[in-house]
């Protein structure tokens, strides 16, 4: 699941990752991501959210998503702020923290980690 604002973000991140060979879903925000996610009838194993959204924040967004899908479902934050307040405030949540521009190898690395977690699960 990936949230975003910008329509060229989750369309490049929609791109990246489908040639992962992942399945991606993308919304604006939580309550349609929600809604994405319900119709297709799945929960999402990952979801990446940019920290400035329309109406909130990320962390806001996942920690609602969470709530509806799974409280252990992975996290990654991408954002520009690095401030240590947004830091800290993902860390609180055990949300992972990527700063932007993002790398696409850790982005990677990362989501192999959820993967092997949840496989061991």
């Amino acid at each position: 699941m990936a949230i975003d604002n910008e329509p060229d973000i989750l369309s490049g991140m929609r791109h990246l990752l489908t040639n992962w060979h992942c399945r991606v879903i993308t919304a604006p925000d939580e309550t349609q991501a929600a809604l994405e996610l319900n119709k297709a009838g799945l929960t999402p194993d990952v979801i990446l959210a940019d920290y400035h959204l329309d109406n909130g924040t990320g962390i806001e967004a996942i920690v609602k998503l969470r709530w509806k899908f799974g409280q252990h479902t992975p996290a990654i934050l991408i954002t520009a702020d690095r401030s240590r307040a947004v830091r800290t405030e993902a860390s609180d949540k055990d949300i992972a923290f990527f700063n932007k521009p993002l790398k696409p190898a850790a982005l990677r690395a990362h989501l192999a980690r959820c993967q092997a977690g949840q496989a061991a699960e």
